[in-house]
């Protein structure tokens, strides 16, 4: 019998991404499923973009909300989450929508994570302790495959990459990076692509759009009250707006450097999301598009509900 169907719709921010699930949602049975590793903090709601109170009325939505701000939350922890879900959705005979923003998210949930040693919080504290430019130095002798995909300033990664050498005794870099897609659904990947330019005006349309909406009083509030996890505190925007409120830059220069850090995000996301197989992508230019584009899916995707044995009967909500 073939399987239920599962929608992935993934793309770099602002692309349009929760507009064209809303749109099919409007017109099928759907639960979303936010895969973002931001939006899972209670609170950071405005610099996160999650969906407005209408919105979730109108459609359930998860994978919003379920830590505080403070709190560490890790792949294994989303995949605990999110993969029981999507049985529960089509058990509820709907379609399961990913609105996907983080790639390696999306990753494991389809081919698995990729076991890495122990935790050895001795050696962790030894290489968080090191002086940077020694850990690159170091990783580029033990891993030099690896070193050259990394910039010398990313010290969450460099000391993850030589946690594993040191720990499992060989490079991170012959690991097979992708697996076997799991096969108890049917994935439909869908991507939307913009052209750079126009990609780039909205994401500084939306970065203006944010911190007219009380983005930095947000920042303000949440730091007061909670505090950041350092993931958390590493997020695009609040970042910057966190090194503002410690006097460190002045807010016009933490609004160009925001824009520029998610200017670069989903550059980089996209590159990322590229390397996905099976994935239909909508070259679109506007917002329309997006919306034209729904109303194909919609009907493949009833189709799919239908035979797969999600929905009883065929429906028709338009």
């Amino acid at each position: 019998m073939p399987k239920p169907p599962v929608l992935v719709i993934l793309g770099p921010t602002a692309s349009g991404k929760s507009l064209l699930a809303m749109e099919i949602a409007a017109r099928l049975p759907c639960e979303i499923i936010s895969v973002d590793a931001m939006k899972v903090y209670r609170h950071l709601n405005i610099g996160t973009a999650k969906p407005g109170i209408e919105d979730r009325a109108k459609v359930p939505h998860h994978g919003l909300d379920l830590i505080e701000p403070n709190d560490k939350f890790s792949v294994a922890q989303f995949l605990d989450y999110a993969s029981p879900l999507i049985g529960e959705i089509h058990g509820r005979g709907k379609l399961p929508i990913l609105d996907v923003t983080s790639p390696l998210y999306l990753k494991a949930l389809l081919y698995g994570i990729q076991q890495g040693p122990e935790p050895d919080p001795a050696l962790r504290e030894q290489l968080e302790n090191t002086p940077l430019d020694e850990l690159y130095g170091e990783l580029k002798e033990r891993d030099p495959a690896r070193a050259q995909k990394l910039h010398p300033n990313d010290m969450k990664r460099i000391v993850r990459a030589l946690e594993h050498v040191m720990l499992k005794g060989k490079p991170m870099s012959e690991l097979t990076p992708w697996g076997e897609m799991r096969d108890d659904v049917q994935w439909v990947l869908t991507g939307i692509s913009w052209p750079r330019d126009r990609l780039y005006q909205r994401v500084i349309a939306r970065v203006d759009r944010m911190l007219e909406e009380g983005w930095l009083d947000e920042t303000r509030r949440v730091q007061e009250q909670w505090g950041f996890s350092r993931t958390a505190s590493e997020a695009h925007g609040y970042k910057r707006l966190l090194a503002h409120l410690r006097g460190e830059i002045t807010l016009a220069e933490a609004e160009l450097m925001t824009k520029r850090d998610v200017k670069t995000y989903a550059r980089k996301s996209m590159t990322f999301f590229k390397q996905f197989p099976k994935v239909q992508w909508l070259n679109v230019a506007s917002d329309e598009e997006i919306k034209r584009a729904a109303l194909y899916l919609r009907n493949e995707l009833r189709e799919m509900l239908i035979v797969g044995g999600v929905l009883k009967e065929e429906r028709d909500e338009d």
